[in-house]
């Protein structure tokens, strides 16, 4: 995976970080989801069409596209056809371009959602990671001794202290 960099001062930074612990995030989580988010809002009224890469056909637009080449190369007036009869002859459009002009296919909207889901899942496999290692820290033994409820300054279940620190010892 690749990464953006974007300049920042040191108060901006520190201002960032400041948020994301507000917000309980990473801030890498928290970029990745400002933007997401912006680049959706950015390109809401704004009307962007790039070129498809070699790469970015499906295997039916490919396929698509060579009958398409072949019928044009067969039928030199291939263009006078009406559209239905361009159709009857196995013609399909096929699109050369990402753009946001159509709300059904709007390319920025799935980009956006990838790249929310990119820390979406980083924040959910850390989440199980840290789960996982919660539930083996964090369970109360069979032979031993803990508070459930004490004193607002003692160490006990009810104040928010894991099993471990709410053991009784001998002395207490």
């Amino acid at each position: 995976m690749d990464y953006l960099k974007i300049p920042v001062n040191e108060k901006q930074l520190s201002l960032l970080k400041r948020i994301a612990k507000y917000d309980d995030r990473r801030l890498d989580d928290l970029i990745n989801l400002v933007f997401s988010t912006g680049l959706s809002i950015y390109f809401c009224e704004r009307s962007i069409c790039i070129s498809k890469n070699d790469d970015e056909y499906t295997e039916d637009e490919i396929k698509q596209k060579a009958i398409n080449d072949k019928l044009l190369l067969d039928n030199p007036k291939f263009h006078y056809l009406t559209s239905e009869e361009q159709k009857e002859q196995g013609y399909k459009c096929v699109e050369t371009t990402f753009s946001n002009y159509d709300s059904d296919n709007d390319f920025i909207d799935k980009l956006s959602d990838e790249i929310k889901n990119n820390a979406l899942n980083e924040i959910k496999k850390d989440y199980k990671e840290t789960e996982k290692n919660i539930i083996k820290e964090n369970t109360p033994k069979e032979d031993k001794i803990y508070s459930l409820v004490d004193g607002t300054n003692e160490k006990s279940i009810v104040n928010g202290n894991t099993w471990n620190d709410s053991e009784v010892k001998n002395n207490d």
